[in-house]
């Protein structure tokens, strides 16, 4: 007699010390073909042992897109979280493809609430996945902000490659800039001294660059010594803004911040 059907006629008799002898002699072909009659009987009849292996079992190789969904029910049914929580995360991933599967036509027949649950599940997953990206989409745009301040006052005060303050002496042999939003900001900024339509909305260039400027005001913390041009000049009109627009601007400045999760940083001040 097979070991597995030696297990199948003990169970139910709760051989308790003879389940956990045989439980390590079986052969690997028979616990493929057996292993969903040995949970719901381990389970039944109280065997943890063989119980925690036919999940071990399930987990670490046998979990197919065929069988998924009958072992999910199973799961369910016999208190096997562990398993169940496997089961539902290949489902959700691979959704499309179990979803044609004989075992999820079967589940749509019997247990129609359980497709509804599986099927509410797959909307949440996939709101939380765009949400998820949503953020991180926006925390990259709020970090290439932080980046393109750090460089505005980089250029303002100490000057980069060849450009910066009047008074500064460039050097032909310097060294890489370690600001990576310099260069863009850099021929943004030669744009916007010599660009004709320079007015706020007059060009989409330099609309970017009002804006990049009054955001650095918002951010500094000492414009009367600030060498970045029209800092003080921001800081005066903010007192005659709308309230809708300071609270853009606000929201916007805690943001950034919240981004970098940092309490200082060098565009603060000159």
């Amino acid at each position: 007699m097979k070991v597995i059907e030696l297990m199948l006629l003990l169970i139910p008799k709760m051989v308790a010390s003879s389940m956990h002898i045989l439980i390590f002699f079986y052969e690997k072909e028979e616990m493929e073909e057996f292993v969903l009659h040995l949970l719901v009987l381990s389970h039944a009849f109280v065997v943890p042992q063989l119980k925690q292996e036919c999940v071990r079992q399930l987990e670490q190789g046998l979990l197919t897109m065929e069988n998924v969904i009958d072992i999910f029910q199973l799961a369910l049914l016999c208190d096997a979280p562990r398993l169940g929580f496997i089961c539902h995360r290949m489902i959700m991933r691979n959704f499309i493809a179990i979803s044609a599967t004989e075992g999820w036509q079967a589940m749509k027949q019997s247990h129609p609430f359980l497709e509804k649950e599986l099927l509410e599940s797959l909307i949440y997953e996939e709101n939380r996945q765009k949400e998820r990206i949503r953020k991180l989409n926006e925390r990259r745009i709020y970090l290439q902000l932080y980046e393109a301040m750090e460089a505005l006052v980089h250029i303002c005060r100490d000057g980069c490659q060849t450009i910066g303050p009047h008074d500064k002496d460039f050097k032909g042999n310097q060294v890489p800039c370690r600001y990576a939003a310099c260069k863009g900001l850099e021929l943004l900024v030669r744009h916007f001294a010599g660009c004709k339509l320079r007015v706020p909305g007059g060009c989409v260039h330099c609309k970017r660059m009002w804006q990049l400027l009054e955001l650095h005001s918002r951010l500094c913390t000492n414009s009367n010594v600030c060498g970045v041009p029209l800092c003080r000049n921001f800081k005066e009109r903010i007192r005659i803004q709308s309230k809708k627009e300071e609270i853009k601007w606000t929201l916007l400045v805690e943001k950034i911040l919240r981004t970098k999760t940092i309490t200082g940083a060098p565009f603060f001040s000159w």
